[in-house]
């Protein structure tokens, strides 16, 4: 799991993303972040091994130029700091950024075949690593490369070899998805759409805001909205997406029938008795640990299960209502590179009045951070 923001409006990007970020990076980050925008045909990037805090502290990311960009925090899942993101392709034009993992596409598609395809087309891959890491796929020559790094270079090359059309980003995205599917999210800028972002999602959470002025606000939560945000909407499973700055929302199921079938959401009794019912009695969880159960208990086995888009949602409204208060605690992250945030729900027996004190102060603490 990996935590995700997007901007794209009238407001300098970097610094909401990074608000953005902050507030959400407990959930499922903290160990790799990395941000970037677009700025007079130019994607300016930054990216490190730890926190937003780290992000901050040793990069120009909060100085970064453009009203469009993207940012994403993620697990500890192994590499270094070419495993980070956000990805470019070997143009450095395209940028990509993505949540999840195989989950039960592992093993069905031959990722190291496609690798091959893009090297022998003239693409390479910035993360690749002489050291194996984890399930990630090998290259012939044994180097290992990030999931992601590939799915960019992917999607770059059929970008480069569509025709020009206004939905040639969201098709290019579309498409790889479709062809190297996992349990996934993404989106993706391009230098030559400097009004556009581009996503597509299999099953992982995606959420959409739009603020006062116009702008778009995406994330992998609400709970790192501004205030002001409001239109909430879902990312459609199974699709792609494109937002551009003044034509709106275009969404574009995809087509391949052979793609896993997308579960049907659980009953409101269900999440009260799988999730609500084991907060309360343990009355202080990790965060992890209620997506664990939920993705457990709520889904068949052989379908797309979204625990995150029910667990993430039902924590923004018992904040709300005042039932539970959230809070960071930190963890050492990878290889001692500084400390990492852990979201934890805390239930709270009585109710504050209005259930309004609660979330106005964990808005605030979270601003403060």
């Amino acid at each position: 799991m990996c935590v995700i923001a997007g901007y794209i409006g009238t407001q300098p990007a970097a610094p909401l993303l990074l608000e953005m970020l902050r507030r959400e990076e407990g959930l499922a980050g903290g160990y790799y972040t990395g941000i970037v925008t677009l700025h007079e045909g130019r994607l300016h990037h930054a990216k490190v091994v730890g926190d937003v805090e780290t992000l901050i502290a040793t990069t120009d990311a909060w100085k970064l130029p453009g009203t469009i960009g993207l940012a994403h925090s993620r697990t500890p899942g192994g590499g270094g700091h070419g495993f980070a993101h956000p990805f470019l392709d070997h143009h450095q034009k395209l940028a990509y950024i993505a949540n999840g993992s195989n989950g039960l596409y592992n093993g069905k598609v031959d990722f190291a075949a496609a690798a091959e395809v893009l090297l022998q087309n003239g693409y390479s891959f910035s993360s690749a690593s002489p050291e194996k890491i984890t399930k990630y796929p090998v290259l012939a020559d044994g180097r290992c490369i990030h999931y992601s790094d590939l799915l960019c270079q992917d999607m770059a090359w059929r970008y480069e070899n569509l025709p020009p059309s206004p939905d040639r980003l969201l098709k290019a995205i579309s498409a790889t998805y479709q062809h190297l599917p996992g349990e996934i999210v993404g989106l993706c800028l391009h230098a030559d759409g400097p009004d556009e972002i581009a996503g597509a999602r299999h099953n992982k959470p995606m959420e959409i805001g739009k603020l006062p002025d116009g702008s778009y606000v995406l994330a992998s939560s609400t709970l790192a909205f501004p205030g002001e945000a409001r239109h909430h909407l879902r990312m459609p499973g199974l699709s792609a997406i494109r937002i551009h700055r003044e034509e709106g929302i275009q969404i574009s199921p995809f087509e391949n029938k052979k793609l896993l079938p997308l579960g049907l959401p659980p009953s409101a009794l269900a999440v009260e008795e799988k999730v609500v019912h084991f907060l309360r009695q343990e009355k202080q969880v990790w965060v992890p640990m209620l997506r664990e159960h939920a993705s457990a208990s709520l889904w068949k086995e052989h379908e797309l299960g979204e625990p995150e888009s029910v667990v993430f949602p039902l924590l923004a409204a018992l904040l709300k209502e005042g039932r539970i208060n959230l809070q960071n605690e930190y963890v050492p992250g990878v290889k001692g590179h500084g400390l990492v945030p852990r979201m934890t729900a805390h239930w709270v027996d009585a109710k504050p009045p209005h259930g309004r004190s609660s979330a106005k102060g964990r808005r605030q603490s979270l601003e403060n951070q």
